[in-house]
């Protein structure tokens, strides 16, 4: 069975508004948090291999990482696909994979989010349920984004222990955060999309 990679080719929306300093650490950790594997190019615009049953929980990590710095937020493209030459750097690297990479990314028109992959029906199912999911996304405000990269980043913590990494007083602000960023229903989701991806491959 041919091995299958996941690449995200990103850029930030709004980056110009904000001083490269104050964000670009805040990318560097999201993309650090899954791999060494990316490049950060052209001022804003970035390529990163994730593990395939990370990659879709990586997209909202990413996009919540950056909703930290209002007014940022993140275009992404999903390629799935294989790579048939590793590059020291990433967006030198050769395969299916960048390719569907980069022609998501094309193809994202107004939309935050979109998918490629060799799997049609996965295509067309994924990209209906995360712009949805997106939609939900695009409301998060600096709070409900800071709440939820830290679940991401501590998936074994209750929520008053991400209360206390956050020095919030009540465990119910936490759980007010979640409810108003609908995160149960992005997880479902998310989690529902990576599971069908992991059966195509």
């Amino acid at each position: 069975m041919k091995k299958m990679y996941a690449i995200l080719t990103g850029d930030i929306v709004g980056s110009r508004r904000v001083e490269t300093q104050k964000w670009l650490p805040h990318l560097d950790d999201a993309l650090q948090y899954y791999t060494d594997n990316y490049d950060i190019f052209r001022g804003d615009s970035f390529q990163v291999a994730i593990p395939l049953e990370k990659c879709i929980e990586a997209i909202f990590f990413i996009k919540a990482s950056m909703r930290c710095i209002e007014p940022l937020d993140v275009r992404i493209g999903l390629g799935i696909g294989e790579i048939t030459y590793w590059d020291t750097h990433i967006k030198n690297s050769m395969g299916e994979a960048l390719i569907n990479s980069g022609e998501a990314f094309d193809r994202l028109d107004k939309n935050y989010i979109h998918v490629q992959s060799p799997w049609t029906e996965w295509n067309e199912q994924t990209n209906i349920i995360l712009q949805l999911a997106t939609e939900l996304a695009n409301r998060w405000t600096f709070n409900m984004a800071q709440t939820i990269s830290t679940i991401i980043k501590n998936p074994e913590a209750n929520q008053q222990e991400i209360a206390h990494l956050l020095n919030k007083k009540y465990q119910s602000q936490i759980s007010t955060e979640l409810g108003n960023a609908s995160w149960q229903k992005i997880r479902i989701a998310i989690e529902y999309c990576t599971q069908q991806l992991l059966r195509q491959c």
